[in-house]
């Protein structure tokens, strides 16, 4: 089963995760670098913040089932996936800075209800708190984990 970060064991772990990021860190699967991920997994907390305005895509992730199956359950595929260019809205600048950021957003994001009103998602549509805890947390181990952290 996922994590979340609203879970304060399974946050602490990504969090140790992030700080072990560097520039050395080498991808093992897309097109990403270490420098262009971090600021990506930011944009995504900013976006569920409500910070980064995103357009609405219709299709079969707006369908309740299928949302539940990608966000909880469903391997990610590894390799090109055409995010929302919103997740992509951050300039990178030096890495130490952006882990920091990151780190912060993460922070930010847990503070936040999990049971009150939340941004919709370009794909999925209407998100629960929980529904982009998981969400959250499995779109930073995914890239995480294609870093080798």
């Amino acid at each position: 089963m996922p994590g979340t970060l609203f879970d304060a064991n399974d946050r602490q772990r990504i969090l140790e995760r992030v700080s072990s990021l560097s520039p050395e860190s080498t991808r093992r699967w897309g097109r990403m670098t270490v420098s262009q991920a971090v600021p990506h997994m930011a944009d995504q907390l900013r976006m569920a913040l409500g910070e980064i305005p995103c357009r609405s895509f219709s299709g079969p992730l707006r369908f309740a089932p299928l949302r539940w199956l990608s966000i909880h359950l469903a391997p990610w595929p590894r390799g090109r996936v055409k995010a929302p260019r919103e997740l992509f809205s951050t300039t990178p600048s030096e890495l130490e800075a952006d882990v920091r950021h990151l780190k912060d957003l993460v922070s930010r994001f847990a503070t936040a209800a999990p049971n009150a009103a939340w941004p919709e998602h370009p794909l999925f549509g209407p998100l629960s708190g929980r529904d982009w805890g998981v969400l959250a947390w499995r779109h930073m181990d995914h890239h995480l984990t294609q870093f080798g952290v």
